[in-house]
Parts: structure tokens; sequence; C-alpha cells
């Protein structure tokens, strides 16, 4: 089993994600905002899949030892899972097309692939995953606050909310990177525990109030106004699908 501390930050994490849970069915529950509800299904996944996750590995389900470092293949499958659907929700938010929906997506399932392969090397194959990770880290970047931002502005109220989403999660995972080099995958400055309890607390903050942000927005869905894409010039439906 974890280390105490560690099993106490993985409970909490996943009681807070329960709260998420709650939040993402009352979304799907809303009927002032019916014409939105197959978007806000996707909600439903991020807290949802995140807290099995969380209970797996507070049951120590799912981890093995690389180089004597304990790595948990659940996380790596929660944000394999979870953070394409953070990125792409907040692309379908600023109205972009399904084009750079997925684009940005599978930027980031590719970053979270090879973060995964990285945790699972040691010596010189780790810090060349760990590059690579990142360069497709900046690509999702780029793509989060240089392309989408165009497809936002054909609505104010969604507007705002894409702001919010977009620097909830880009300002947020700048975190990630640097806690990996802090870990002991990494340098080594910050311990098994300390890595796990603070990664624990980014998860939540990343997501529970993530869905809370589209909740207390979600009056920018009574509408679904067609949006203009500002590469060909045409007037495209926002997708909700």
């Amino acid at each position: 089993m974890p280390a105490p501390e560690i099993t106490v930050a993985y409970s909490v994490s996943f009681l807070g994600l329960l709260v998420g849970i709650g939040i993402a069915i009352a979304l799907l529950r809303d009927e002032t905002v019916a014409n939105d509800q197959g978007a806000f299904a996707w909600l439903l996944i991020i807290p949802g899949f995140a807290a099995f996750s969380y209970l797996m590995m507070s049951l120590d389900v799912g981890v093995i030892n690389v180089g004597g470092n304990d790595v948990y293949l659940f996380r790596y499958l929660d944000w394999l899972v979870t953070t394409p659907i953070l990125v792409g929700y907040a692309a379908y938010v600023a109205g972009a097309p399904r084009r750079w929906i997925v684009g940005v997506g599978v930027a980031d399932a590719l970053m979270i692939v090879v973060g995964a392969i990285a945790a699972v090397q040691t010596g010189i194959g780790t810090w060349i995953g760990f590059g690579i990770s990142s360069a497709f880290h900046l690509v999702l970047l780029g793509i989060l606050y240089t392309v989408l931002p165009q497809y936002a502005n054909e609505n104010r109220d969604r507007f705002r909310l894409f702001k919010i989403l977009q620097n909830h999660v880009g300002l947020l995972w700048i975190a990630y990177p640097v806690i990996w080099l802090t870990s002991p995958a990494g340098i080594g400055a910050v311990s098994v525990a300390g890595t796990a309890m603070i990664i624990a607390y980014l998860d939540l903050v990343a997501k529970t109030p993530y869905v809370y942000f589209v909740w207390t927005e979600r009056e920018a869905f009574s509408e679904q106004p067609a949006v203009s894409d500002p590469e060909s010039g045409t007037t495209v439906e926002a997708m909700a699908d």
C-alpha cells in the first residue's frame, strides 16, 4: 500500500472529484441548456474517470517500480483520458471547428503518452522522452493561446468562459513539467511522497473547478450560435457532438 500520507492525499482528491461528478450531473439535468447536453456529457468523464483512477491508486493498483521509484500507471491513464477532454472542451467553447478540437486533443494525448514512456525509462531515455513530451506541451499551448482565440469572439458569454478555461488549463499545467523535473524521476529534489501529494492536489484543482466554471457560466450555452472560420472566411456551426 502507499505511504499513509499518500493515501490521505489520494483519498482527499477522490472525495473532491466526487464533487465534480455532482456538478457535471447537475449540468446534464439543467433543462435551460438542454441543447448543449451532448457536450456536458464529456465533462462528466473528467472527474468520473479521475475519481476511479485515484481510487485505484489509493489501493496500490497498477504500480510498477522503475529504477527504485514507483510509477502509478493509473495516473497516466487518467491523464490520457481526461486531459484531451479538458483542452478539447475549451476548443469547443471557443467555437473552433472539429479539426482544431481534435488537433489540440491529439497534441495533448501525445504529450501524455510520451511522458508515460519517459516515466518507465531510465538514464538518457527518460530525458529524451521528457524533451519530446515538453515539445508536444508547447504545441498544445500554441494552439490554446494563438489558434483558438481566433474563434472565440462570436459570442461574448462563450468568450468569457473560454478565457477562464484557457487560463485555468494553460497556466496550471505549467506546474506539471516543473514537478516532474524536481521529482525522483528528474533531479530528485522532492520525495516520492511529496511529488504524489502535489500531483494529487493539482489534479483535483485542474478538474473539479473546471467543471464548476462551466456550471457558473452555463448561460453561455442558452443559444447555439454559428461561428466564423477565420481561415476560410466561411461560417460554421458550433459542434456539440
